[in-house]
């Protein structure tokens, strides 16, 4: 439980320390929609989400997951529920953690209270 606390917090100030505040003129183009049920889970089925250096993450269709992050394996397996993607981490192990998911053309984030925890992009699986 310790090392997935520490691997999720590690990641998400990995993240946070790797974020650029975007400028006025590319925040004034932004256009965030929240993307909810059956568009959730057409969103990210046979889907890869990644950020082109520390993560990539491969959402199949039959609920599972497979990936790497900071060039570690990592499985589990995802769904979206109440309205929220979620997944649960088994490899390493895990919480289940659920974020409410907004799009903007091709970017994604994930938030959690309303403060993003994840930003990527998503591409069809090969």
């Amino acid at each position: 439980m310790a090392a997935a606390i520490l691997r999720s917090t590690g990641t998400a100030i990995m993240l946070a320390a790797c974020a650029i505040a975007p400028s006025v003129a590319a925040a004034e183009n932004e256009d965030w929609r929240t993307v909810k049920g059956a568009a959730l889970q057409s969103l990210f089925k046979d889907k890869e989400f990644g950020d082109g250096v520390h993560f990539a993450y491969q959402f199949k269709a039959d609920g599972t997951f497979t990936g790497t992050e900071m060039s570690k394996r990592v499985s589990g397996s995802w769904r979206v529920r109440n309205d929220e993607f979620c997944w649960n981490w088994l490899q390493p192990p895990g919480p289940r953690e659920c974020y409410e998911a907004q799009q903007d053309d091709g970017h994604v984030r994930l938030l959690i209270n309303g403060s993003e925890a994840w930003y990527g992009t998503l591409e069809p699986l090969r």
